[in-house]
C-alpha cells in the first residue's frame, strides 16, 4: 500500500517522554521524525560543564522505586550516586538561625508529612492508578497550603513542613494542589522520610545527560533540531506539521510531548480536547534552582527557610578541589536574580554569615519560552483533565510527558512511563 504521509510516527518534544516514545516506535519497525524546538535534548534536564566541575540545571532525582527510570539506568548500565548527607542541619526560626540533630530538624516536620502520608495512603492505594477507586479524584479540590492549615501545629513546625514543600512545588502552597504530595508519598509506600530520598538523595553518575544519550543512542529516528511544530492538522488518514520555518512534515501518528505551559502555542487543527485544555489550564510552578561553587569545603550542610524567603531550601552536593559544590532552591525566581553571584550570596549568608560564593549557574526555566516552568505542578482540580489526557486514545495525536503522567507526576520516572506507552500506541495506529 501507498503512504500517503512522511513518517509513521512523528514525535514533538525532545525530553524523555519524546525520547522515549521515538526509541518504542522505531524499535517496532516503524519511521519515526523527533522534531526539537532547541539545539538539545534532554528537555528539562540538562547536564552541563561549569563552575569546574560537572553539574545539573535540570532534574536530578533518581531512585529504584521509581520503576521506569530504574529500568532504564539498568538497560543502559548506569550507576547511582547520592548527595553528600548533611551532618550539619539549619533553619531559621524567626528569623534566627538555629542548629539542630537529624531527628530533631526532621521532627519539625512530622506533623504536617504523616498528615499528608495517612491522606496518601487513604486515597492513592496503587500509586500508578489513581482511578482505582476515583478517592483521589473526589479528594482533588484543596491546596496544600488549606491542608496544612488543617493540621494542628506550632509556626515552626508549619514554617519546616512549608520550607520542604515550598521547594518540592516550586510554587505558594496556597495554589499548589494537594495531588503532587499525595502522589510522591504514594510512590515512596506512604513513607514521609522515604519519600525524601526517592526524590533527593540520588542522581547517575555522570549526569542525566548519559541517560538521554543512551535512549538516543537506541533509538532508530530522524532528529529535526532547533525547530518549533507551530501548528498540527489531523485528517483522516495522517497528521501534518507545520514547522517555524513553515516546513512541513506529515505522519500517521503523533506523540505531543511538550510541556503543558507550551502547548498553547501550538494550534490543533481540528482543535485537540486534551490538548487544548492543558494548555488553558497549565501549571504554575514558578521557581528556580541555583548551582553554586562556594569557596572553602566544609561540614556538609542542609539548610531550611520558611515559604517566602527567597531560597527556602540549601543543600552541600560535593567537594570541588579545595573549594564545594552547593544546591539552592526558591519558589519564586523573581525574589533574588540567580545569576548574580552578589544576591545569592547575600541569600546564603541568611544561614552561613562567612560564606563566599564563586560562581553561580542557573537557567530560568520559567521565562525560557520553551519550558515556561520548572517541573510540573497542578492547581487543585486538574487531575481528572491529566488523567484523561494521558489515555486519551481517540485519534491520531496522542499526549505524553511528566505533566500528566498517572503515577510518578513531575518525575523523570512519569514521563518515562507516558512516552513508553504513547510511543507503542502511535507505532499500533500507523
Amino acid at each position: 500500500m501507498t503512504k500517503n504521509y512522511d513518517y509513521d510516527v512523528a514525535v514533538i518534544g525532545g525530553g524523555f517522554a519524546g525520547l522515549a516514545a521515538a526509541r518504542e516506535a522505531s524499535s517496532l519497525g516503524k519511521s519515526v521524525v523527533l522534531i526539537e524546538a532547541s539545539e538539545r535534548l534532554g528537555g528539562r534536564t540538562w547536564t552541563e560543564t561549569r563552575l569546574g566541575t560537572r553539574i545539573e540545571l535540570g532534574g536530578t532525582d533518581v531512585h529504584w522505586l521509581q520503576p521506569h527510570v530504574w529500568s532504564e539506568i539498568k538497560r543502559y548500565q548506569l550507576s547511582l550516586e547520592e548527595f553528600t548527607p548533611p551532618e550539619q542541619l539549619l533553619y531559621l526560626d524567626n528569623g534566627e538561625v538555629r542548629e539542630g540533630s537529624e531527628d530533631a530538624v526532621f521532627g519539625l516536620m512530622d506533623k504536617g508529612m504523616t498528615a499528608l502520608a495517612d491522606l496518601a495512603r487513604a486515597l492513592y492505594e496503587r500509586p500508578h492508578e489513581p482511578r482505582f477507586s476515583n478517592a483521589a479524584i473526589e479528594h482533588d479540590k484543596l491546596t496544600l497550603g488549606e491542608f496544612l492549615d488543617g493540621v494542628p501545629m506550632s509556626k515552626l513546625e508549619r514554617d519546616m513542613t512549608s520550607s520542604f514543600w515550598a521547594a518540592a512545588c516550586q510554587a505558594p502552597l496556597e495554589k499548589a494542589g494537594l495531588t503532587l504530595p499525595l502522589r510522591w508519598l504514594a510512590l515512596s509506600g506512604w513513607d514521609w522520610r522515604l519519600m525524601l530520598d526517592v526524590i533527593s538523595r540520588y542522581k547517575i553518575v555522570g549526569g542525566m545527560g548519559l541517560l538521554s544519550d543512551g535512549i538516543r543512542s537506541d533509538t532508530h529516528a530522524e532528529f529535526i533540531m532547533g525547530k518549533a511544530v507551530t501548528e498540527v492538522s489531523e485528517a483522516q488518514s495522517h497528521v501534518t506539521l507545520t514547522l517555524s520555518d513553515s516546513t512541513m512534515i506529515s505522519a500517521a501518528a503523533v506523540v505531543c510531548a511538550v510541556p503543558v505551559n507550551v502547548l498553547s502555542r501550538i494550534t490543533f487543527n481540528p482543535p485537540h480536547q486534551h490538548a487544548e485544555k492543558l494548555g488553558a489550564s497549565g501549571q504554575i510552578s514558578g521557581g528556580q534552582k541555583v548551582v553554586c561553587r562556594i569557596k572553602g569545603n566544609r561540614t556538609p550542610y542542609m539548610a531550611f527557610a520558611p515559604e517566602g524567603h527567597p531560597f527556602v531550601l540549601l543543600q552541600y552536593d560535593r567537594p570541588i578541589d579545595s573549594d564545594h559544590i552547593a544546591v539552592a532552591f526558591g519558589s519564586d525566581a523573581s525574589a533574588v536574580d540567580g545569576s548574580s553571584i552578589t544576591e545569592v550570596e547575600k541569600v546564603l549568608r541568611t544561614w552561613l554569615p562567612d560564606v563566599e560564593v564563586l560562581e553561580v549557574a542557573t537557567h530560568n526555566w520559567t521565562k525560557d519560552a520553551l519550558y515556561r516552568g520548572t517541573w510540573a505542578v497542578p492547581g487543585p482540580g486538574q487531575l481528572v483533565e491529566q488523567l484523561d489526557a494521558v489515555e486519551a486514545r481517540d485519534g491520531r495525536v496522542l499526549l505524553a510527558g511528566a505533566d500528566i503522567a498517572s503515577g510518578s507526576y513531575a518525575l523523570i520516572d512519569g514521563a518515562l512511563a507516558t512516552g513508553i506507552r504513547a510511543g507503542r500506541d502511535a507505532a499500533a495506529v500507523s
